[in-house]
């Protein structure tokens, strides 16, 4: 009996010696996008990988995680990595959702545009929230570029939530980067020079329902060969000009614009800079010296009849040119209306 018990337990424990070991089974959950049909474990923990997607994402990973610190968390888990790459492929920053605040989220701008094939197209987009954002730790106040915030890539589109909804308290420096928008947003910069600086040859950006306004000298100033095109835009109170383009080479477009209660000019071009202006709803008025001012070969064309009241009720003289500028109408019937060369004025030379 002894000898048959024995018998049975060898042969149960060489069969199981023998047969393979059971594979652990791997408990999965719900694809974030097709594009990303594999999710590995989050933890040797069988609860932990029970938690349902939507709570990983939304009450844990979104609350606790911005997107700076999830970019690097790939290098301690696997899911993170794979969570990382679905919002890279996004290509959308959130502010304040994914980013408490715009500097942050400037920082994570570049990390996408470098990962990311950015276009015109398909830029990197920087969704901010309404409320009030303040550019922290950008140059000291007063500096000469005060409170200004460099964009460092190209193909970016930073968008609000519309006029007096979305409020960027401070403003933004562009030098040298192509496709940049500003869209649906105030900019208001009282520490700074201006609110928009957009400088150099490579510069190219558009403002798009934007209001730009309070900065210490100029809402927008485009320099060194930039190009800017604005669409239904406000450049209103600010200490100097509403925009001002310098430069040869220098171009502005403006479609459908207002610029009032500035310091001095609604709008101002020198130095051999092109400005033209588009748009029935095109509004110049209420600015404490001139409306217009183009002087030293600098180019305001006027693509409305002469009869439209593009400038008006300014304190000074609602369109004004001196050293070789010029501000000309473009009539219905195709010829010119230019305004008589005034006597040139003490300002010349003022640069910030």
């Amino acid at each position: 009996m002894t000898s048959k018990s024995n018998s049975r337990t060898r042969s149960a424990s060489s069969t199981s010696s023998s047969a393979p070991t059971a594979k652990r089974q791997k408990i999965t959950v719900a694809p974030f996008l097709a594009a990303f049909p594999r999710r590995t474990l989050l933890s040797s923990s069988r609860w932990v990988n029970k938690v349902p997607h939507d709570i990983w994402v939304f009450q844990i990973l979104n609350p606790f995680l911005d997107l700076k610190a999830l970019s690097t968390l790939g290098r301690c888990n696997t899911f993170f990595e794979e969570y990382w790459q679905y919002v890279l492929k996004l290509n959308v920053i959130r502010v304040p959702e994914g980013c408490p605040n715009m500097n942050q989220a400037m920082d994570v701008a570049v990390i996408f545009s470098e990962r990311n094939e950015c276009t015109m197209e398909n830029p990197v987009k920087v969704e901010v929230g309404e409320g009030k954002y303040v550019m922290v730790g950008v140059n000291a106040p007063g500096s000469s570029t005060g409170s200004l915030m460099n964009v460092s890539c190209n193909n970016i589109a930073i968008v609000g939530k519309g006029k007096g909804k979305t409020t960027i308290l401070g403003g933004f420096r562009v030098y040298n980067q192509q496709n940049v928008k500003f869209e649906a947003l105030t900019v208001a910069n009282e520490n700074g020079p201006h609110g928009l600086l957009l400088k150099g040859s490579k510069t190219n950006a558009d403002i798009l329902m934007c209001i730009v306004k309070q900065c210490r000298y100029t809402g927008t100033w485009v320099e060194d060969g930039a190009t800017v095109t604005a669409t239904g835009s406000e450049f209103m109170e600010n200490g100097f000009y509403g925009m001002c383009c310098v430069g040869v080479n220098t171009k502005a477009s403006l479609n459908d614009c207002k610029m009032h209660h500035n310091g001095k000019h609604g709008m101002r071009a020198f130095y051999g800079a092109v400005v033209d202006l588009h748009g029935t709803k095109t509004d110049i008025h209420s600015n404490k010296l001139h409306g217009i001012a183009a002087c030293t070969r600098a180019k305001v064309n006027i693509h409305l009849p002469s009869q439209h009241n593009t400038s008006h009720d300014n304190v000074g003289e609602d369109r004004v040119q001196w050293g070789g500028g010029s501000i000309a109408n473009t009539n219905a019937d195709g010829t010119f209306t230019h305004v008589e060369e005034d006597e040139e004025e003490d300002e010349e030379g003022e640069w910030f």
